[in-house]
């Protein structure tokens, strides 16, 4: 806190510096309204064409782990790649949320976000909201969401055609068309992944089709398609003991024969409408429509063949009504809206595995959310979400069918402040409850059976933090914050006899602190060959504990306590870019060490 507050008054003391500035504005939707970055009251990263185009990630999970407060880390392929943002390792993928053009892609089992089925080259922006989001988007929204908007067609018709290569043969290739004409736009994209991998049994093949057409019928309305098609085939090649890596290598593995594949497909349709009068301002509504066909399949060999067949159907409808107006000189911004989902779910086991059974969950949620300028630059913030989901079980694999309900509820809101103190520079505070219902496997498990005990996850959220513009030559953010959690869903390795189960703790806590700047160095220094050089850092300290019960103060797994990240990208003569980024991530306690009884993993760079 008096980091925060030396801060705070350093900055405002360059008010008057940052008065002058004329800055470009970065819209961002992931407050379910068009708003400006620099207005929102959190910690918010936007990564547009430009950032895109000047980093050498060549995925999405690469791109992310580029930015400060992002850890991401796999099972030795991309396919595994899992979003880590304020420190819950191993269930991180249950507790960040990832959209793709406003549509929710976390599956409704412990799976995970797929980020390899989103290729990089058709990305237009990515949005990264550090913290909760559980007001606007329910479920999986604890630590934070991260927005994926693909990119639309414009100007003339135009195409791309690219291939790569690189390290142990790997290769690929990729083709696209956009343009626009007579208020209709397209955009379509095709990739081939042959990835190989460093690890044996580590390779990935997939290939991707996705495309955007929309079309604006009147100043009142517009409509949109969005069309994926994923198909993948990968390697599972296993952990590995340190008397095995000495014994065999590092890259080898000892279940050469463990796969999986993946067959997705997603479409989506999107209705932005005005149904007043032409003269008449008052806000908009939009309305989703999806559908999501996804099929998996995994077969390992240790102890015998255990194979399992999943296939889910998902709808979503997804409404809302946005206002954004100046009312009495004073700016009003609201949305408001109901979402549902439902989806079905087929697990299906054969080899050693006894499973045959359908679980089908469905969600509605309705929210608000409201910020409302109470003063000159003074903006107060508020919003609740009630949500309620619908389980059932029915159960194939146990002679007699069962079949079994649940009906469970959650409650949140959310009140903040913010002041804009200088252009494009703000400080605020939230306070924001949190929840996140059970995935379709934690609720059952092969070995152990449906667990219905088990309670709904719950918590509250408490952040601060200042961003800062010293008249567009440096851009700086700070944000501590505190969340505190009951029911936290997890896999207690000492549970169900000694072979582990899903289980509730009763209290987790996290502390942190985010810190990230970016320099223009062109401000400083002028070179006439050179158009641009940005120089930016970031830093993260997390403190994730187990608060109270039989692991009282021990260490989150898979949760480090430090993250950096450096790097530098430079233009010249207005064609060429070269960049150079480096990232730090310190030592964290493996997966399920929740007795931090072993070795932590090693800083790596």
């Amino acid at each position: 806190m008096k980091i925060l507050i030396f801060v705070l008054g350093l900055l405002l003391a360059a008010n008057a510096y940052a008065d002058t500035m004329d800055l470009d504005k970065i819209v961002v939707t992931t407050s379910r309204l068009a708003q400006n970055d620099y207005k929102l009251s959190s910690d918010v990263t936007v990564i547009d064409e430009d950032a895109i185009d000047a980093s050498t990630a060549r995925t999405v999970s690469q791109l992310l782990s580029e930015q400060p407060g992002i850890n991401i880390y796999d099972n030795s392929t991309p396919k595994t790649a899992t979003i880590d943002i304020r420190g819950f390792g191993d269930t991180a993928n249950r507790n960040v949320l990832v959209l793709v053009n406003d549509r929710k892609v976390n599956p409704v089992d412990i799976s995970g976000p797929d980020l390899l089925q989103i290729p990089l080259d058709s990305v237009r922006r990515i949005e990264i909201i550090r913290g909760a989001g559980t007001v606007l988007y329910g479920d999986n929204a604890v630590g934070g969401v991260v927005n994926i908007i693909t990119k639309e067609g414009k100007g003339k018709l135009s195409g791309k055609i690219g291939g790569t290569y690189g390290s142990y043969d790997a290769r690929g290739a990729h083709a696209e068309i956009s343009g626009s004409a007579h208020n209709i736009s397209y955009y379509a994209h095709s990739q081939y992944d042959d990835q190989r991998g460093y690890r044996q049994n580590s390779d990935v093949l997939s290939k991707d089709f996705n495309s955007r057409l929309s079309t604006q019928i009147s100043d009142r309305l517009k409509l949109s398609l969005d069309t994926t098609w994923h198909q993948d085939e990968y390697g599972l090649p296993g952990g590995l003991s340190l008397a095995q890596i000495d014994q065999y290598s590092r890259r080898a593995t000892v279940n050469p024969g463990d796969k999986a594949s993946t067959k997705d497909r997603a479409l989506q349709a999107t209705f932005d409408f005005k149904p007043w009068p032409q003269d008449f301002e008052f806000g908009h509504f939009v309305l989703d429509a999806s559908f999501r066909d996804r099929d998996t399949y995994s077969v390992f060999y240790t102890g015998g063949e255990f194979a399992t067949k999943r296939a889910a159907n998902t709808l979503g409808i997804t409404g809302k009504y946005i206002f954004d107006q100046t009312i009495f000189e004073r700016q009003v911004n609201l949305v408001t809206g109901v979402d549902y989902y439902k989806t079905d779910q087929e697990i299906l086991g054969s080899g050693s595995s006894t499973d045959n059974l359908t679980i089908t969950k469905e969600e509605v949620g309705a929210y608000i959310s409201s910020e409302l300028e109470i003063w000159d630059h003074l903006f107060v913030t508020g919003g609740d979400r009630y949500q309620k989901t619908y389980y059932t079980f029915n159960q194939n694999n146990l002679g007699t069918p069962a079949y079994t309900k649940q009906s469970p509820d959650k409650n949140a809101a959310m009140v903040g402040a913010k002041y804009e103190y200088a252009k494009s520079s703000n400080v605020f505070f939230n306070i924001e409850q949190t929840f996140r219902f059970l995935a379709t496997d934690e609720w059952y498990d092969t070995f152990t059976g449906l667990n219905t005990g088990l309670k709904q996850q719950s918590g509250t959220q408490y952040e601060a933090g200042i961003k800062h513009n010293f008249n567009g030559t440096v851009t700086a953010h700070l944000t501590p914050y505190v969340t505190k959690l009951r029911n936290e869903i997890f896999f207690d390795p000492g549970a169900g006899g000694g072979f582990g189960s899903n289980s509730n703790y009763d209290r987790t806590l996290r502390k942190g602190l985010e810190f990230g700047q970016t320099t223009d160095i062109l401000k400083f220094v002028q070179l006439d060959r050179l158009n641009k050089w940005n120089f930016f850092t970031g830093y993260t300290y997390q403190d994730a504990k187990f608060d109270g019960g039989a692991y009282d103060d021990k260490r989150i797994p898979m949760v480090p306590s430090h993250e950096a990240n450096a790097g530098m990208a430079v233009g010249f003569f207005d064609r060429y870019e070269a960049s150079l980024i480096g990232r730090y991530v310190g030592s964290r306690f493996a997966i399920n060490d929740t007795n931090n009884i072993t070795s932590p993993i090693k800083p790596y760079y």
